[in-house]
């Protein structure tokens, strides 16, 4: 909302232009050209230059960007204005999916104004700093944020034209409300759009479904877990039901899935034999997992009160294993299972925020170096054949190669029991009467919230 990207997703989940009008990548880089008209909040046309110095900030190991691996791939990256419209991206190491991650957040470009004050940039507090179609009027942390649109600003993506309504001239957007504070307040007015509970829906008209990422078990196989053992990760496949979890997280509003990604994603597998036929009593019977010690790490995020976790940790339990169940808030179950600390658990409940829409996102967290040694792998597995089919993914440009290579990929962690698929990540919106909410690519995207005239 605040900074444009180079790249869009559109509603059919195509990759469309947004501050660029064309573009050329391979697995080195390539070349982008910029749409014209663009510019800052104070009126700086967006130029190759200011679009090279934004990239090469967010690129830098001094911003130490967490996102930056998802939108420039491991190695080292430069930008450079080649002229005034066009911009070149160098990269190190092959990375195939520059095209997604150019779609992410952030890398969103920031104008010269805010480059130049990043203290300032960080609390919000420099009002040229923006490129997107929106300002940040007044910023309460942890309270309140208020955008309001901008009249010069005309670089929608093609697709918005065929959003019925206008974009709203304010948004304000609250922080913490839970779900059924935020339903009573839509049915009686005092909001537009809300997060509820996805057993709320009933309540309302108008509703929109909105894919966050993935939900999916991972295991961690460092030296002294009991998931070194793949027929403990199989039997565990085995317990659990993509289809009972979503019933019970989702009032079954969600998708299974059947690996790390939803059916609308590029290259995503779809055929349910590459995983685990669910079958918990039959490791029930077969004492498949009786006395299996474990560490069980989990947010209370995921559903109701944290209701899909629990449904993982009863069935384990159910199932005999004897385990011990970290159930907290999301920042520390982050810093737990992110961490560098390998022992300290031995299987979660993991969910991503997907922001390019690509397996590559989930992929990254079971392939390559782990946490500790600068990478981010957290299940820290040995699987040479995995490595070598994902090196082949990131120097392949070749859209329907790389979907071959990555339907490989995606047998080779499946058949190995590396993680185990249960549903999308999604967030169910009510909306008041003459609200739009229709993202592009069923993604979250707030642009492109619509008020009806």
């Amino acid at each position: 909302m605040l900074f444009d990207t180079l790249l869009r997703y559109d509603d059919d989940g195509d990759i469309v232009g947004g501050l660029a009008e064309d573009w050329d990548f391979d697995a080195s880089g390539g070349t982008v050209e910029l749409a014209d008209g663009a510019t800052c909040t104070d009126g700086t046309a967006i130029d190759a230059a200011v679009v090279a110095e934004s990239l090469n900030r967010f690129a830098s190991p001094d911003t130490q960007s967490g996102s930056k691996i998802l939108v420039f791939g491991n190695g080292d990256v430069t930008a450079s204005a080649k002229d005034s419209n066009t911009v070149e991206i160098s990269l190190s190491e092959p990375f195939s999916e520059l095209d997604a991650g150019l779609t992410m957040v952030a890398s969103g470009i920031v104008c010269p104004a805010g480059l130049e004050d990043l203290d300032g940039l960080s609390s919000g507090s420099v009002p040229d700093a923006f490129s997107g179609p929106f300002t940040l009027a007044s910023a309460t942390s942890g309270v309140e944020y208020v955008m309001e649109l901008r009249d010069d600003y005309d670089m929608w993506p093609d697709f918005v034209s065929r959003l019925d309504g206008r974009p709203p001239e304010r948004m304000s957007f609250s922080v913490g409300s839970d779900v059924a504070t935020n339903a009573n307040e839509v049915l009686g007015g005092s909001l537009d759009v809300a997060g509820v509970s996805p057993t709320d829906t009933e309540r309302f008209p108008n509703v929109a479904l909105v894919y966050i990422g993935e939900q999916y078990i991972v295991f961690n196989q460092h030296d002294a877990s009991p998931f070194q053992d793949e027929d403990l990760r199989r039997a565990v496949a085995r317990t659990l039901s993509g289809e009972a979890y979503n019933e019970v997280t989702y009032a079954g509003r969600s998708e299974v899935e059947y690996t790390m990604g939803d059916s609308g994603m590029q290259c995503a597998n779809t055929d349910e034999g590459l995983v685990e036929e669910y079958d918990r009593e039959a490791v029930q019977a077969e004492g498949l997992l009786e006395g299996v010690e474990m560490v069980y790490s989990a947010s209370n995020s995921f559903g109701p009160n944290g209701i899909g976790a629990e449904y993982v940790y009863q069935e384990l339990s159910d199932a005999g294993a004897h385990v011990d169940y970290q159930i907290v808030d999301n920042s520390t179950w982050a810093s737990l299972v992110l961490g560098p600390d390998a022992p300290s658990w031995d299987i979660t409940l993991f969910g991503t925020v997907n922001q390019t829409n690509t397996l590559w996102t989930g992929v990254s967290r079971i392939m390559g170096a782990p946490i500790e040694d600068g990478g981010r792998s957290m299940s820290r597995a040995d699987n040479p054949e995995g490595e070598q089919l994902a090196d082949e993914i990131m120097r392949t440009t070749d859209q329907d190669e790389k979907c071959a290579t990555y339907q490989e990929l995606q047998q080779n962690f499946l058949e190995r029991v590396d993680v185990v698929p249960l549903t999308a990540s999604v967030e169910v919106f009510a909306l008041a009467d003459g609200i739009q909410y229709e993202p592009p690519n069923s993604r979250m995207d707030y642009t492109a919230v619509r008020v009806a005239d």
